[in-house]
């Protein structure tokens, strides 16, 4: 091989890991997923991936010599342009396109900018919060430090002070305020990549999202108890997590328990806001209709398994991901898609990430009142995500296993396989 052909498909092979790196591919396949496409390429390679970090060795078999790259990217979920780069890949492994041609689509695709403006994002967060809670300025560098907690000191803030009128309730208000700063594809990407023997990566992201739980939940705690030195007054049924207090049957519309019938309209408008937060190309309708339907499917199974396994996270998430896994893999097969696109609002769906009644919320309140608890609390909240993330691990691999009972050595039949 020619030696500026042999570097025009490594230079391929780095963005392509950039790009996928960038926008937020499954962390668990993404070793595999190089290696196969440079074995494609006919290029010799070795990689190793911790988080955020990749790792390459180019050997040259001819002169015995090996040259080594760092890669370095922080990850953020765009459903679009990660369906555009799983395009770009596809046709360069069946000749479709050639290296260069790919390589110049890749740099255009990492240097356009977000679909939606930031307005248009802050409207979108609104609405996910908005749709969520009936079923239950970042660019400084030094303040994304604190930003998470800033956020939940805020929304417990105002939850608070709402709850204080009797008419609103503090559980559901908060909950569905910080609903999009929860650690749910941490918890997810962590979880996935411990069950595929990434132990590094993997224990890094799960004990990361244990710390950052329990952040959401000390920034919480402030918020109330800031509410309490202002005002003078204590949250109002600030523990109780169904909202009994403030629901009345013979009550105004607004104060009565939503109907589940209100399921039709808030599940799928959420999975849809909730896509349109990742970046989902709205225009791409045979996209968010797949999100929708499979995000649909996978409440379905997680809400009647919560009824029949009560207090048991792990096996309704794991119930509910095997829905989502089942529906997006048969979609990624048959249809010759992505399934990790289709498939990511539906696993967010499922990850309630400690929010339920002894979790999140309650390590928030034993931390306001200075309850002797309040460490065992916290470890319950470890626990509770790890529970969840156990399920979910569990239902997606059993979903792999389902559609792709064989290897296939076309797409590796690997979980979320690009």
């Amino acid at each position: 091989m020619h030696v500026a052909e042999l570097l025009q498909r490594q230079e391929f092979i780095l963005k392509l890991t950039r790009a996928l790196m960038m926008f937020g591919a499954p962390s668990h396949r993404l070793e595999a997923q190089i290696q196969a496409t440079a074995k494609v390429l006919d290029i010799q390679l070795s990689c190793m991936y911790i988080p955020n970090v990749m790792l390459f060795s180019f050997d040259d078999v001819a002169t015995h010599t090996s040259e080594t790259k760092i890669l370095k990217q922080t990850a953020n979920l765009d459903l679009g342009k990660l369906h555009d780069v799983y395009m770009l890949y596809w046709q360069v492994i069946y000749d479709r396109i050639g290296v260069n041609e790919a390589s110049a689509d890749l740099d255009i695709l990492m240097r356009k900018r977000p679909i939606y403006k930031g307005w248009v994002t802050v409207l979108i967060g609104g609405l996910c919060s908005a749709f969520i809670t009936p079923n239950f300025a970042r660019r400084n560098e030094l303040y994304t430090n604190v930003f998470e907690i800033t956020v939940a000191t805020t929304i417990s803030f105002l939850a608070a002070a709402l709850a204080s009128t009797h008419r609103f309730c503090y559980a559901a208000v908060a909950s569905g305020g910080v609903v999009l700063v929860l650690p749910g594809y941490i918890v997810l990407t962590g979880s996935l990549e411990l069950a595929s023997r990434s132990i590094i990566s993997g224990a890094v992201r799960i004990g990361y999202s244990v710390i950052y739980a329990l952040y959401l939940g000390f920034g919480l705690a402030i918020g109330g108890e800031m509410y309490h030195q202002i005002s003078g007054q204590t949250i109002f049924n600030g523990n109780d997590y169904t909202c009994a207090s403030t629901h009345s049957r013979t009550g105004p519309w607004y104060q009565r328990t939503p109907s589940l019938w209100w399921a039709f309209l808030c599940v799928p408008m959420y999975s849809l806001v909730l896509s349109l937060r990742n970046q989902a190309p709205i225009r791409r309708k045979e996209l968010v209709s797949n999100f929708i339907l499979i995000a649909c499917a996978g409440w379905a199974a997680n809400h009647f398994a919560a009824k029949k396994f009560v207090n048991r996270s792990d096996i309704t998430s794991a119930i509910g991901s095997f829905a989502v896994g089942l529906a997006g893999n048969i979609y990624g097969r048959f249809a010759y898609g992505n399934a990790f696109v289709v498939m990511i609002t539906g696993v967010l769906f499922q990850v309630p990430s400690g929010l339920a009644n002894g979790g999140l919320l309650a390590f928030s309140n034993e931390s306001l009142v200075g309850s002797s608890t309040t460490y065992s609390q916290g470890f319950s909240v470890a626990e509770q995500l790890v529970s969840v993330a156990i399920g979910l691990t569990v239902g997606l691999f059993v979903s792999t296993v389902v559609v792709y009972p064989f290897r296939s050595n076309r797409r590796g039949a690997g979980l979320f396989s690009l």
